[in-house]
């Protein structure tokens, strides 16, 4: 008889699976060249509103960091110094329009804050990329030297 199953060893690899999410989430894995940028855990917060079905603060976080590596890359490679996430009602009447809400009542803003730049260099201080809080849709990207 082998007796009733050990709990303990199906967990064994637990500790590699979360490295590797993390790793993952830190923009080592998940992409097809691997950048080795680190990032520091997100801060959640925004309006106290309940959503059904919206995306987790780390998906949000993930589709967010993959348009910055697609349309501004090397605002990536000044490196990231914190990440917010925070859910505001859509702006309306924006001069000039930086996210299409069109749809949608709410917006993620995936914050992006950027170590100092170097001459020559992008000078944004921060991007937030607008997220749709359910489907991920991209809404746009605000730069605050436009605001």
């Amino acid at each position: 008889m082998h007796g009733p199953p050990r709990l303990g060893r199906p967990l064994a690899g637990l500790p590699l699976v979360a490295a590797a999410w993390l790793l993952a989430g830190c923009g080592v894995l998940g992409s097809p060249a691997p950048t080795g940028l680190f990032l520091p855990a997100p801060t959640c917060g925004g309006a106290r509103v309940v959503i059904p079905g919206a995306l987790s603060c780390d998906d949000l976080v993930g589709i967010a960091l993959q348009v910055l590596r697609t349309e501004v890359p090397r605002q990536l490679d000044r490196g990231v110094i914190a990440v917010t996430v925070e859910l505001q009602g859509c702006p309306r009447n924006e001069v000039p329009p930086q996210l299409d809400c069109t749809g949608e009542d709410f917006v993620q803003l995936v914050t992006f804050t950027f170590e100092p730049s170097v001459e020559g260099g992008p000078i944004e201080p921060s991007l937030s990329v607008g997220l749709a809080p359910v489907s991920g849709r991209v809404l746009g990207i605000v730069n605050p030297l436009i605001q």
